[in-house]
């Protein structure tokens, strides 16, 4: 029991100082009173997660908590964003029922789809306008959808289809259609920026101190539930690898370089900037604690395409050569600062077998995607070649969303899958344009969240998408850009 209040202290603690910071430096874009209800129903769902014993009373608590402090919250998608990271991302099997045995494994944000986003899909869509916008992202997506539950009953049982058909639902529909269908005006765009940026601020704080302590904290209350949940340390040239809620080092730092992406949107917005931009560091070495390469490089290349897609693209681009060669030198003349550019990808000499491994695991497993190249396989793992990339610990470690996607559903799946995010970030790419036009300001958010899916394409490559919230990031980052795109055209009509 001391072990989850000092775990408690930690997380609480930072939790409650990333709001009062948000109150000091956001409250004049979104208001005091947003970010005084967003602290309470957080820092109550924090509360619960550590101190009560019992899993699924806890998620029983997080639907109460979010059905009742969240009625004052009109709007719903931000407060899904708010809390999807609130609670440790541990799962247990839910029992069966009706001669069904073990029927889902179901982890805390999927109770935050079924009570917030599902509830939305109901209503009326709120942005209907011209039907062009986003019609070809929607069309993949349902294309994708049909295909994987349709492949969710091959070479298997009836019960194990239907487990896996549920479990792609609660993954991809609430996000992907409640955020494709609302109408995404300038100030719901400022409200689920900063949903999302401060509890990462939050959860930066965590992350460093996980490196300094080599504690995991939000291990303490899993363990604690007592369900049996697998996770892991892992280290990098000594350092802890921190993971904060979601138990994985570079799906942390891939939400960490989203909430990075977001900021530059948020300082614009502010009139008085200086608390604002300060939010930068904390992210950023959160962002960094994680000390995963892909996650990094993503965030780099993601502010760049803010840069490309700004107005004044040359005048930008200079200003953020400029800010990043000063930075790298800084970061060179720190303590830290050589290991850190030792771990960079093609740069470094840090665990250079983990690209090496990256190679070999995508020229294997095309290969064997091109044994079933049109709608993959079932059982690509079983093959001789997939089991030679069997590591120490006994797994391989599938760390490229796309090639999972392949294996899994083929040829066929895989452009459906790109098409998704391709076609989500076009639409919102040539929104950008027509935004600037008619408000700078929403335009900025329109780059900010067309930047974070781009990123997030990106660092796909370097892991997994069945850990953790990313698929479900994923699904609501391409639902935003269809959606921001056609709020924009409704607006500029």
């Amino acid at each position: 029991m001391i072990a989850l209040v000092k775990a408690l202290i930690v997380a609480g603690g930072m939790a409650l100082a990333a709001f009062l910071y948000a109150r000091l430096a956001f409250s004049q874009i979104i208001g005091a009173a947003a970010i005084d209800r967003w602290r309470n129903i957080f820092l109550a769902i924090t509360i619960v997660a550590f101190l009560v014993p019992n899993f699924w009373i806890v998620l029983l608590a997080i639907a109460v908590l979010a059905v009742t402090l969240g009625a004052a919250e009109k709007f719903k998608p931000a407060l899904y964003i708010l809390l999807l990271f609130a609670v440790p991302a541990a799962s247990a099997i839910v029992p069966g029922f009706g001669g069904i045995q073990n029927f889902l494994a179901l982890y805390p944000f999927n109770i935050l789809t079924l009570v917030i986003l599902f509830p939305l899909l109901i209503l009326p869509r709120e942005n209907k306008g011209p039907g062009g916008v986003g019609m070809l992202a929607d069309l993949c997506f349902i294309g994708f959808s049909v295909l994987s539950l349709a492949l969710a009953f091959r070479d298997t049982t009836m019960t194990d289809g239907i487990r896996q058909s549920t479990a792609y639902a609660l993954t991809a529909f609430g996000p992907y259609l409640a955020f494709s269908r609302v109408n995404w005006t300038l100030d719901r765009l400022k409200l689920a920026a900063l949903a999302y940026i401060i509890p990462a601020i939050g959860f930066a704080g965590v992350a460093v101190a996980e490196v300094v302590l080599s504690w995991h904290v939000y291990r303490t209350p899993v363990d604690f539930w007592n369900i049996g949940f697998f996770s892991r340390y892992l280290e990098r040239s000594g350092f802890l690898r921190a993971y904060g809620s979601v138990f994985g080092p570079i799906s942390f730092g891939l939400f960490m370089a989203i909430a990075v992406v977001l900021m530059p949107a948020v300082v614009q917005s502010a009139k008085k900037k200086f608390w604002p931009t300060l939010g930068y560091a904390p992210l950023i070495v959160g962002l960094i604690a994680s000390f995963s390469r892909g996650p990094w490089v993503g965030a780099a290349i993601a502010m760049l395409a803010i840069v490309l897609t700004s107005e004044k693209r040359f005048r930008n681009l200079v200003r953020s050569g400029i800010v990043g060669l000063v930075g790298f030198a800084f970061l060179a003349m720190t303590p830290i600062g050589g290991e850190l550019i030792a771990m960079l990808p093609f740069i470094g000499e840090v665990e250079e077998t983990t690209i090496d491994y990256r190679e070999r695991l995508f020229d294997v497993g095309w290969g064997v995607a091109m044994q079933n190249p049109v709608f993959g396989s079932e059982t690509y793992l079983d093959t001789p070649e997939m089991q030679s990339l069997i590591q120490g610990q006994g797994i391989i470690d599938l760390v490229n969303s796309y090639l999972r996607v392949v294996l899994e559903t083929g040829l066929v799946g895989l452009a459906l899958f790109v098409g998704v995010s391709g076609f989500s970030l076009l639409a919102l790419l040539r929104a950008i344009g027509e935004a600037r036009r008619f408000d700078p300001e929403l335009a900025g958010y329109c780059q900010s969240w067309f930047a974070a899916l781009f990123g997030m394409t990106l660092i796909l490559a370097t892991t997994t998408n069945i850990v953790a919230q990313i698929a479900e990031v994923h699904w609501l980052l391409c639902g935003l850009c269809v959606g921001a795109a056609r709020s924009v055209r409704i607006l500029t009509e």
